[in-house]
């Protein structure tokens, strides 16, 4: 700690006998540093120990309300679960919002500590960890009033009905985000064609206008994207669900302390819970999904 100067220039008196004293009342008196924006801190009192700062943000992605988006209130409902699931844990990081692929991506790579929310697939399974389930939602197929296509129900854990509803069709899926593994394996055969536009506007945008005959997204982004874009009118939604999942937090394997950090979040969140807070941050954030 660099004490050279003071306010009344103590330090250029240093042949002073009473130097020393005045030395000593300063360092013992002085506050710490702060640490910077991003840096792991701890609440005052006693209470967990927060884990070393790594140097690494969170980031998530925009264009996905309720859940994720700069221009949502504390960031969309998981930014608000994530942080404050780390912070009862003690843990502050920042949150960075970048193109989905490539705050994913980074993750993997180490160069992110980690990202939300995220639906488990196979793929990512061998690439990241999976927290606790932050959110559990319906998937809706949302349909493009110009197209003939009709669903039927039978997605995950059904039978083979809702599978065939889509073939010969063409489905839309947003850059970064998965389609359903039954959808994935039937584009990667040549039953299913897919476009991948930029971000989940376009996306509604394509299927208003025909140029897609499906969107398959949960119930509350699909709700808030059209409601945004002011399509209701041009979308239908199906009657069934085309299957429950669970959006989760993701940190990278190979990222030292993954299962230490994981767990954290993990602890947290069921503070968040037990607390009352969890439902709170749900109410607050959530788009009554269309009926």
């Amino acid at each position: 700690m660099d004490l050279r100067e003071s306010a009344g220039g103590v330090a250029g008196r240093a042949g002073r006998a009473g130097l020393g004293a005045v030395l000593a009342g300063l360092l013992l008196c002085m506050a710490p540093v702060r640490p910077s924006a991003g840096e792991a801190q701890s609440g005052p009192g006693p209470g967990p120990v927060p884990a070393p700062y790594t140097g690494l943000d969170l980031v998530t992605g925009n264009d996905y309300a309720p859940y994720t988006g700069e221009d949502l209130p504390g960031g969309g409902l998981v930014t608000e679960l994530v942080r404050q699931s780390f912070a009862v844990g003690g843990r502050r990081f920042d949150v960075r919002f970048l193109p989905w692929k490539r705050g994913y991506d980074g993750v993997v790579l180490g160069r992110f500590l980690a990202t939300f929310p995220y639906v488990r697939t196979p793929e990512r399974e061998r690439e990241v960890l999976f927290s606790d389930p932050v959110v559990e939602v319906r998937q809706y197929v949302y349909l493009s009033k110009r197209s003939a296509m009709e669903f039927h129900g039978g997605g995950t854990g059904g039978d083979s009905g809702g599978e065939a509803d889509f073939r010969g069709r063409t489905v839309c899926q947003p850059a970064g985000y998965a389609l359903p593994a039954e959808l994935e394996e039937m584009v990667q055969l040549g039953r299913l064609t897919r476009h991948t536009p930029s971000d989940l506007g376009a996306c509604v945008r394509m299927v208003a206008a025909g140029r897609a005959d499906a969107l398959v997204i949960d119930e509350y982004s699909g709700a808030a994207s059209i409601a945004r874009a002011g399509l209701a009118e041009e979308i239908r939604v199906s009657e069934q669900p085309f299957a429950v999942v669970t959006l989760h937090l993701v940190v990278g394997r190979a990222t030292p302390g993954a299962d230490a950090m994981v767990a954290a979040f993990n602890d947290g969140l069921k503070m968040l819970k037990q607390q009352g807070i969890y439902d709170r941050l749900l109410a607050a954030h959530t788009v009554q999904p269309a009926p």
